[in-house]
């Protein structure tokens, strides 16, 4: 791994770390939401609830011309394994709700307080904003899975002088 460390991939670490946080109550006391949280597909995670932090875009746009607007985007994809794709029974969708909720709620919070400078105070001048999600069914390698794919856009301005 090189020792430079780009704007796109703090913000990626950053990300990560904040799902990492989120606790779940299931009437036990709260406990991590998820079992493992990675940022690729090529680590096996342990368990489900599973969330991989994957990019999507980068889009730029001039603001003015000294400094670019970028927006960078991440597929934030859950998974959850299924029996039967035909036979899903509720509590599994409720998660799948309670989790998509505890993700935005914490994403919009997280921009709110200003977490991802908290984490890396060289991130600075964002928006965080969860742009849209999807619930589909899927096959995976041990069967079929409900997936939840949300995508997280995070922009920021720099400077380009």
């Amino acid at each position: 791994m090189s020792a430079y460390k780009g704007k796109n991939r703090r913000i990626k670490d950053a990300l990560v770390a904040i799902l990492s946080g989120i606790t779940y109550d299931t009437g036990a006391g709260a406990e991590p939401a998820f079992v493992s949280v990675l940022d690729n597909t090529k680590d096996e995670f342990e368990g489900y609830p599973a969330v991989r932090v994957l990019p999507n875009t980068i889009a730029s746009t001039t603001s003015s011309n000294s400094s670019k607007d970028h927006v960078v985007s991440f597929a934030v994809i859950m998974h959850f394994p299924l029996n039967s794709p035909s036979e899903i029974e509720s509590d599994i969708y409720n998660r799948m709700y309670d989790l998509t909720d505890l993700i935005i709620d914490t994403t919009e919070h997280s921009d709110y307080i200003g977490k991802l400078s908290t984490i890396d105070p060289l991130i600075q001048n964002w928006m965080m904003d969860v742009t849209s999600v999807r619930w589909h069914i899927a096959s995976g390698k041990s069967g079929s899975l409900l997936l939840c794919n949300m995508n997280i856009d995070i922009s920021y301005s720099k400077d380009v002088y």
